[in-house]
């Protein structure tokens, strides 16, 4: 099984190469995987929220089509809840949320509200692959273990359901300027997912994460517990279980 990943959107437009590539079957993917955060743009890349906003009809428009051969998954990040829910929009919501384009972009979300998800697990090989917009740890799971008993990305994902799951999805960290330990899958930061040693891990019950959200200059962070790779392009995870840049082996 191989999977097309893209890291935070953004009003980037990085994902139209690759899925050109898939509509005229030069490649083929088991799955694509979107890792959320579709708007607020950053000013210094020069794109304004109404082009972000643009950019995602020109994306929904080509994954409607029923033209890539699989369905594609759509993770919420940060900076899509707080636009799809009042609760972690009053308790994480981020610092470039557009005020203008507010009643917009929450009926984007309100309009295709079963198309979105926090969470989507499945296996490549051997492995049990988590993906989440900024990955799960090992402390937030344990404040919230009654709500999630058994952790998976079904239970995760039963989170958008109740008030309280809402409150659980809203932790922010220290680390993110939060009052918690620890960020949820919306906000942790990948600082959150190595141990007091300082060793990357997978959180139980899986054996391997993919995530974003901690965006970096370069190169992302790639070792044998998770791949974090918000770095502004797309990645693949090949079906024997390793993660590289899209384009890399062709």
């Amino acid at each position: 099984m191989s999977i097309l990943i893209f890291p935070d959107i953004h009003g980037r437009s990085f994902w139209q190469k690759p899925l050109d590539d898939v509509i005229r079957h030069r490649r083929h993917f088991d799955s694509i995987v979107f890792m959320g955060d579709y708007f607020d743009p950053y000013d210094s890349e020069g794109i304004d929220e109404s082009e972000a906003i643009a950019n995602w009809h020109r994306l929904f428009a080509t994954v409607s089509d029923g033209v890539l051969g699989c369905q594609p998954v759509f993770l919420l990040g940060n900076h899509d809840a707080h636009y799809a829910n009042p609760v972690f929009s009053a308790f994480a919501g981020g610092s470039r949320l557009s005020r203008r384009y507010f009643d917009a972009i929450k009926a984007i979300f309100a309009g295709n509200e079963s198309l979105f998800r926090v969470a989507y697990d499945t296996m490549v090989g051997p492995k049990r692959v988590l993906f989440t917009h900024a990955g799960v740890n090992r402390e937030w799971v344990e404040r919230h273990g009654e709500l999630l008993k058994p952790l998976s990305a079904d239970s995760i994902n039963a989170l958008m359901n109740t008030q309280d799951g809402w409150f659980a999805l809203s932790d922010v960290g220290r680390m993110r300027g939060g009052e918690r330990p620890t960020g949820g899958p919306l906000w942790a930061d990948v600082a959150e997912h190595y141990d007091a040693d300082g060793h990357p891990y997978t959180i139980d019950g899986y054996d391997y994460e993919v995530f974003a959200h901690s965006q970096r200059r370069n190169d992302p962070i790639i070792n044998s517990h998770f791949a974090m790779l918000d770095v502004r392009r797309p990645f693949v995870l090949a079906d024997d279980g390793t993660v590289h840049e899209y384009g890399d082996d062709m």
